[in-house]
């Protein structure tokens, strides 16, 4: 299973994320992946949903 991050979470890759649903782990689309670096900080995410690395 994928390690999942939340927003103010630092970064430990440089990355894309996608943005998946807490409950159900559904993807919320390619509109929503962000490119984070390394030590920085998870940008906010849709209400209700974590980061994945893709």
């Amino acid at each position: 299973m994928a390690k999942k991050y939340w927003s103010g979470d630092t970064c430990p890759k440089s990355a894309t994320y996608g943005q998946y649903h807490d409950p159900d782990d559904k993807y919320a689309g390619t509109e929503f992946d962000r490119y984070v670096e390394k030590d920085k900080t998870f940008p906010p995410s849709k209400n209700n949903h974590h980061f994945q690395e893709k």
